[in-house]
């Protein structure tokens, strides 16, 4: 696998650019729930997970996290990291999902990191590929879940994204951040119904989220770009 090689002044040039590449492209970024990761306990290793519909995902929530005092770190596509090496100086480390040796490695080194220094945040896409906001049902694969049962103590946070044009010449970037739970300890014969669970969650959270579209209900966003 590939190991993020983080570099704190190319990352801060990096998410300055990344803003401009942004507006460039979109209208907007607003949010809601902002208040979770507002709030939640520095002292615990915090664990994001979010639907996957489009390259900008990795990208968009790097913007939303450069907002708080977090060390970022994400899990990406082995083939897709060797395209774009650059990311491992942003945190990214590489999975291959199909071998499940060295997605066992990718695992072991998620929970490393997480383990290591307080404050840390991990980016997971556990639907594994890009796929439509829409698709049904929503599968993970177990990834998730083994992180958090080898972590032991964590907080485990959806994030639920959507790009839709609402007349303007540029489409919107919506985000609604869900409540943290707060994880103790996982069995391994519980693995398969967390993970179920938390399928469930970010069903609703992007659920909830297209609803808030439709009906034009937008009081608890707040646009941060």
């Amino acid at each position: 696998m590939l190991e993020a090689k983080k570099n704190v002044l190319f990352e801060k040039i990096f998410i300055a650019y990344n803003r401009i590449l942004i507006k460039r492209r979109f209208q907007s970024i607003k949010v809601s729930g902002l208040e979770w990761l507002k709030k939640r306990n520095p002292d615990l290793p915090l664990i994001i997970f979010s639907n996957h519909s489009s390259w900008w995902d990795g990208l968009v929530i790097l913007e939303l996290l450069s907002n708080f005092n977090f060390e970022n770190y994400v899990m990406m596509e082995e083939k897709q990291l060797r395209k774009l090496r650059f990311f491992r100086r942003l945190g990214a480390f590489s999975i291959i999902r199909e071998n499940p040796r060295e997605a066992f490695k990718s695992i072991e080194y998620s929970v490393k990191i997480l383990s290591e220094k307080k404050n840390r945040m991990l980016l997971i896409f556990p639907q594994g590929k890009i796929l439509h906001n829409d698709a049904s049902p929503m599968r993970f694969f177990n990834g998730l879940s083994k992180i958090i049962e080898e972590s032991g103590v964590c907080l485990v946070c959806p994030i639920a994204l959507r790009y839709e044009f609402l007349g303007n010449y540029k489409p919107e970037i919506f985000i609604a951040v869900g409540e943290p739970r707060k994880f103790n300890t996982v069995d391994k014969i519980a693995r398969k119904r967390n993970t179920l669970e938390l399928e469930a969650v970010l069903t609703n959270c992007l659920n909830h989220l297209k609803s808030n579209l439709v009906n034009s209900e937008f009081d608890n966003f707040e646009q941060i770009l």
